[in-house]
């Protein structure tokens, strides 16, 4: 986690500091148990064949690479050693992946190493992905304690392992990381410079972070980026499916393109432009999910889905709804939650004859939600101790050009506002949209 996180966290109100710092420390612990493997120190030496390392099912290490003389003159202050290696992986294989994994012999608390990987794409056609590693080090046996390995999945090599073992050294520096490597995958232009088609990509990366340049001229059939310690952050992306997520750190995408995709983070905010056709899902436990979402729909098959979950902090999407098919009767579905901070939606436009289903809840935040004049259909909105807010465009033209009237109508019972609005009888049941918290203002806007 960078200083700036740190020092957010650390200027947060004292009762929400507490609850972040035992999240923090309950998930750091969970990734100790889950990426970190110890062992009897009398027993451990690096890649020992008795000693398979902790890789998923499936994959095994073909070699490791022979680092390169290391240098001195080094750009980064705190490591005055580099050396590098290089991979060349096949753009037509089925999976192309990359995995970090670490052995600690005695000392749980000791960060061995970190790294950074950037994903780009050439200006030059080839048959390879290229995968340049270097490993920046303090010391010989630092660099003598992590490998570079290619990786073979169901016959075929196409992975790169990240591979570090590590015992406990003491001193002042005990704590400081003793290694960073810096990864970049290189992708190819094809011949005619086409749109290059990649089967899948996935990495399952520790202490990482990821960027990505912009991949806009790379067609992915599926994404699935995972991290633990590091944000994800994109340019431009273009998958059929994706599944994005990491535990600490920002994930922040400028442009993801899907049919469908699942993002989540643990300690970190989400943001970015999401566009997806089937179905979408954004969800962090504690930091800000601030998106835009392009929805389509074709009409053929089921509603397209949008899903925003955040139990700590804020939600604020603009959404825009559209149609795959001109005239098409579109379906969209959207449900949003939070628990203790604000809920803000703006549906800034769909489609005429639309059926929306929007629901929304904050427990104690106040929550506004606004949607364009082409919505009908009925709405509910809830609040105790505090106040419903509802109100028209009366001035709104007839979205059809055909001179209709708009009418709304809705009456309160207790703190319970409920109501219909539409350009005609028919319309006024086709929607829905529901919307509720406690102890804090509600605000409807069509």
């Amino acid at each position: 986690m960078d200083q700036e996180k740190l020092l957010q966290i650390q200027s947060l109100p004292t009762p929400r500091r507490r609850l972040v710092h035992f999240g923090v420390s309950a998930l750091l612990l969970w990734l100790g148990a889950r990426y970190l493997h110890f062992g009897n120190p009398e027993s451990i030496s690096f890649l020992e064949d008795d000693r398979p390392w902790p890789l998923p099912s499936g994959v095994s290490i073909d070699h490791c690479a022979e680092w390169s003389e290391h240098s001195e003159l080094n750009a980064i202050d705190e490591f005055p050693y580099s050396a590098e290696a290089r991979f060349e992986l096949p753009v037509s294989t089925d999976t192309l992946f990359l995995i970090s994994r670490h052995l600690a012999r005695r000392d749980r608390n000791t960060l061995f190493s970190t790294g950074h990987v950037h994903f780009l794409q050439s200006e030059h056609a080839s048959d390879s992905v290229k995968v340049d590693v270097t490993a920046h080090y303090r010391r010989e046996k630092h660099l003598e304690a992590a490998k570079a390995c290619l990786l073979e999945r169901d016959g075929a090599k196409s992975g790169v392992g990240f591979l570090t073992e590590w015992d406990h050294e003491g001193g002042r520096r005990h704590n400081h990381e003793k290694l960073r490597f810096q990864v970049t995958v290189t992708f190819p232009r094809t011949s005619d410079k086409s749109s290059l088609s990649i089967n899948n990509l996935s990495t399952d990366l520790l202490i990482f972070s990821q960027t990505f340049g912009d991949l806009s001229n790379i067609a992915f059939k599926s994404l699935l980026l995972k991290g633990a310690v590091g944000g994800i952050l994109a340019e431009s992306l273009f998958t059929k499916t994706a599944s994005i997520g990491t535990s600490v750190g920002p994930i922040k995408i400028q442009s993801l393109l899907t049919e469908s995709a699942n993002v989540t983070n643990s300690v970190g905010p989400i943001e970015g432009t999401f566009s997806a056709s089937k179905s979408l899902t954004l969800s962090t436990s504690n930091g800000a999910l601030n998106v835009d979402v392009n929805l389509s729909n074709d009409a053929e098959g089921e509603a397209t889905q949008l899903k925003l979950f955040n139990n700590i902090a804020s939600i604020r999407g603009n959404i825009t709804l559209t149609s795959a098919k001109d005239g098409a009767a579109t379906k969209f579905d959207i449900h949003a939650r939070t628990s203790t901070s604000p809920l803000a939606l703006d549906v800034l436009d769909a489609p005429l004859g639309a059926n929306i289903t929007l629901r929304g809840s904050s427990s104690f935040g106040p929550v506004d939600v606004s949607l364009p004049t082409t919505f009908e259909g009925v709405f509910d909105a809830a609040t105790s101790l505090s106040k419903v807010s509802v109100t028209f465009d009366e001035e709104a033209e007839d979205p059809a050009g055909e001179g209709r009237n708009r009418r709304g109508e809705y009456e309160r019972v207790g703190g319970t506002t409920r109501g219909t609005i539409g350009w005609s009888e028919e319309g006024k049941t086709r929607g829905l949209v529901s919307v509720r918290t406690s102890v804090a203002p509600v605000t409807l806007r069509f």
